[in-house]
């Protein structure tokens, strides 16, 4: 089972990146096969992102892709004066230069350490094309490749140690940037398709916000999800925008609706035309939507003739409802979710680190286990064979005066309980099957089976699972630490198995 030292690799790539990447693939284990046995499960909000497409789809709407990246000019054009406030939550575009990377005669002594004698010309031919934008920055180290005739590792040498001028590359600032609400880029969408689609058109998309907000919280996400309707015809009104509005609702199973003016009116909704639509879900009245009619003036900064209804609701929001999650944050990334673990669950995952693979080095486990049980009162110095075959004899053994052949832990049972792994002197709450000695003779045995030489394995005091061979995942682990519970196994064991191979006279 591949486990990395994290450590190790970060030292290693630290001192020389290319030596270290070269050098940790031996890590990666190769020629084994992963069975998934059981039917993936979805993520909610793209679970309820696909509910939402069905439902929109089944009332008539069209579904369309909206662009994702705008000019800041296009905010103002919606907004007008308000523009400058409503920037302030966008997410500004930066972009890397492409350098001018010239050769000197001290790159070119470089160049030859690493990667041998290359034709210096062809260097300058690349390095000049990828400075115009004729290739590709995720080509650049095929094109060195290729055009050099050298190796990957050398190519990644040349731009880590030969051109500065690459690691010194800033961001610029571009006046692009990411939409903050749906309503920004659907206004170049209408005005392409005014006047080639028959009235009334409705249109849907559903997708990704960006919002530049100045935390994340249990219900703030920098990228969140709308699913966002315009409806364009020469009659649509407030009025009809708002019947539209409930079907859409009614369809996720909310039947007591309400619509409330918004006191502040965005500037891209036409004066008191802006709508907060709110559903009474356990006595609660909550906010699921915004709906308006687009402002005369925003439409004809874009050439749209025709009045507009727009309507968005906020799926993570929506699903933070039907679903009961109370942290938005553990909606939509893993890494904030809390997994629940039942204690079957937990009891099912402790398993040994190692453990004997043939069905001798099984025997040899249960041998020791039997033995340590019967004699574990026996007073040292003592020795009592537990296993011996043709080639090899093994034994229980205890050298201090005075004491028992196994310590008063020895025996100690594996349980869990309301999240918890103890040990008992006897199983209770849920029982792993598992006892200190038993998961001590599985380490011990799986060394003895692999080999011919003379061996002792020994087990003071426990402190840890991995002291008796024991092992975790790291989710559950995390899980346990996370929930304030504890993972209790301890006492003295104080055993020591030794094995020794029979020669033949």
């Amino acid at each position: 089972m591949a486990r990395f030292d994290l450590n190790e690799i970060k030292a290693q790539a630290k001192k020389n990146f290319t030596e270290a990447w070269v050098s940790t693939e031996k890590l990666i284990p190769k020629g084994t096969k992963i069975s998934l046995e059981r039917k993936g499960k979805p993520h909610l909000v793209r679970q309820l992102i696909q509910q939402s497409r069905e439902i929109l789809l089944n009332l008539g709407f069209d579904e369309v892709e909206n662009p994702t990246i705008l000019p800041d000019y296009d905010v103002s054009k919606q907004y007008g004066p308000e523009a400058r406030v409503i920037l302030d939550r966008v997410f500004y575009l930066a972009e890397l230069p492409r350098p001018e990377i010239g050769l000197s005669a001290q790159k070119i002594a470089q160049i030859k350490e690493i990667a041998g004698e290359i034709e210096t010309e062809k260097l300058r031919s690349i390095l000049r094309r990828y400075k115009k934008g004729e290739i590709e920055a995720d080509n650049l180290i095929e094109e060195l490749i290729a055009g050099l005739d050298i190796t990957d590792n050398q190519a990644t040498g040349l731009l880590d140690k030969v051109f500065p001028e690459l690691r010194k590359l800033r961001p610029l600032p571009s006046n692009k940037t990411l939409r903050s609400h749906m309503t920004a880029t659907w206004f170049h969408t209408l005005a392409a398709l005014q006047d080639k689609a028959e009235f009334p058109l409705a249109l849907f998309s559903v997708g990704p916000r960006y919002r530049n907000e100045q935390r994340e919280d249990a219900h703030h996400l920098r990228v969140h999800h709308s699913a966002s309707v315009v409806v364009m015809a020469p009659e649509v009104s407030l009025d009809a925008g708002r019947e539209i509005t409930k079907d859409i609702i009614q369809q996720y199973g909310f039947v007591d609706i309400k619509f409330e003016t918004k006191i502040a009116t965005s500037k891209y909704y036409a004066p008191g035309q802006e709508q907060e639509v709110f559903i009474n879900y356990k006595g609660d009245w909550l906010e699921v939507a915004d709906i308006g009619m687009y402002s005369p003036i925003s439409l004809a900064n874009f050439d749209i003739r025709y009045p507009v209804f727009n309507a968005g609701l906020g799926i993570e929001r929506l699903a933070m409802i039907l679903y009961e999650v109370d942290d938005m944050r553990k909606l939509a990334y893993p890494q904030f979710s809390v997994a629940e673990y039942a204690d079957e669950d937990i009891a099912g995952a402790i398993t040994y680190i190692t453990s004997p693979k043939t069905a001798r080095g099984k025997k040899i486990a249960k041998a020791i286990e039997e033995r340590a049980q019967k004699c574990k009162d026996e007073i040292a110095p003592c020795e009592f064979l537990a296993w011996e075959d043709d080639s090899i004899q093994v034994k229980v053994v205890e050298k201090e005066a005075g004491k028992r052949l196994i310590g008063p832990a020895g025996f100690n049972e594996i349980c869990v309980a309301n999240g918890n792994i103890y040990s008992d002197v006897i199983p209770s709450g849920t029982y792993t099957g598992i006892n200190y000695m038993r998961a001590i003779a599985m380490g011990a045995a799986a060394l003895i089976e692999s080999s011919d030489e003379s061996l002792t394995y020994q087990v003071k005091t426990i402190k840890h699972l991995s002291d008796l061979n024991l092992q975790i995942p790291e989710a559950i682990r995390e899980y346990i630490e996370g929930q304030q519970k504890k993972i209790g196994v301890s006492g003295a064991v104080f055993v020591a198995i030794k094995s020794q191979p029979i020669r033949e006279c």
